[in-house]
């Protein structure tokens, strides 16, 4: 009779019990594009003090991200975001470019036409079955080497009412 019983839960464990993952996915490649901006440290002939020039790094990262809807019902992003963990162990958090933000990157830097694809857009619904891809913009606040000594890198989705996915990207 125990044997039974167990045998019974297992089966009905192994039916009901599972989840089907919210989605599945992966980041297919990624892009980095360094930005250097020096910034004057005072005009002449203002009053005041005269400040130090000032330069700073950022670093934008381009993922493109494949996504797939196992699930018998849609799902919607609702969110993205990337971590960078640096070598020191410290992490840097970044939010994905809006759609208006991720058309002003590639206006202000035509060079990165080549990489351009269309974004993976918040609110796109994923119909059962359905597999779509697109790019996601990050920004951190951290110069090339910074980033080629970085120990991970994670993009996170955010779905409406179902389980946030994280997705590891490629180191190289």
């Amino acid at each position: 009779i125990a044997l039974i019983l167990t045998s019974l839960i297992v089966v009905i464990w192994v039916r009901f019990g599972r989840k089907t993952p919210t989605a599945t996915g992966d980041i297919a490649r990624i892009a980095i594009y360094p930005v250097q901006a020096k910034i004057a440290g005072g005009a002449a002939g203002m009053p005041g003090m005269q400040g130090q020039d000032e330069t700073i790094n950022q670093l934008l990262v381009f993922a493109h991200v494949r996504l797939r809807n196992p699930n018998q019902a849609p799902i919607t992003i609702v969110d993205d975001w990337g971590v960078i963990t640096l070598a020191d162990g410290s992490t840097q958090r970044s939010v994905g470019a809006s759609s208006a933000d991720f058309d002003k990157v590639f206006q202000a830097y035509p060079r990165l036409a080549p990489l351009r694809m269309d974004p993976l857009r918040r609110d796109i619904q994923i119909q059962p079955g359905q597999s779509i891809d697109g790019m996601v913009v990050f920004s951190y606040a951290i110069s090339r080497d910074d980033w080629d000594k970085r120990k991970s890198m994670q993009v996170t989705l955010s779905f409406n009412g179902a389980k946030d996915m994280t997705l590891n990207a490629p180191t190289s």
